[in-house]
């Protein structure tokens, strides 16, 4: 087990999660890659360009976001698969429309726990970042700078992806028991 090898395959898969619907089926459009690689972008390097320094109440604000999302998330984390089994040994229905919703409700779990991940290691590379912006010299800061921000809006980017696929899978279940 490489920790830097395993760390950049979570990085990557999480990443590519963000592409996908919430039933698992892969959704690349110009708008996503806007989204979640565009916006990211564009706030790096405008920092950058306009030389934005992160102060240090902006660093604590977003270490205090971070730490409070990361104690949330980590409970959850364990939660989902343990709900996954108890769902999957409790329904033994052959029902198309139920095997259907297993399988639904299988891949909703999978990409969940893959983003949630991904939030959570782009949480630990932030906090990392933002002590070293502690410790370097004035030019790497602004550069710094500029990747914490663009790290911090693809957090939140992600965040809200999850939010939102979580309320849509939630509502198609809700409306199928109609």
């Amino acid at each position: 087990m490489n920790i830097w090898r395993d760390t950049l395959e979570l990085i990557w898969t999480g990443f590519k999660s963000l592409f996908r619907e919430p039933n698992g089926i892969g959704n690349c459009t110009i708008s996503g890659v806007l989204t979640y690689v565009g916006v990211p972008l564009i706030v790096s390097i405008c920092s950058i360009l306009f030389n934005v320094l992160i102060k240090e109440s902006l660093i604590s604000d977003i270490l205090t976001v971070l730490s409070i999302f990361l104690a949330i998330t980590l409970g959850v984390i364990f939660i989902v698969p343990d709900k996954l089994s108890k769902r999957l040994d409790s329904d033994t229905s052959e029902n198309q429309s139920d095997i259907n919703s297993r399988i639904r409700y299988k891949n909703f779990c999978r990409l969940f726990i893959q983003r949630l991940s991904f939030i959570l290691v782009m949480s630990v590379v932030l906090i990392i970042l933002t002590i070293i912006m502690q410790i370097i010299s004035d030019f790497c800061m602004v550069i710094l700078s500029g990747i914490i921000l663009g790290l911090f809006a693809l957090s939140i980017l992600s965040i809200l992806k999850l939010v939102i696929d979580i309320y849509v899978f939630l509502m198609a279940d809700i409306n199928r028991m109609r």
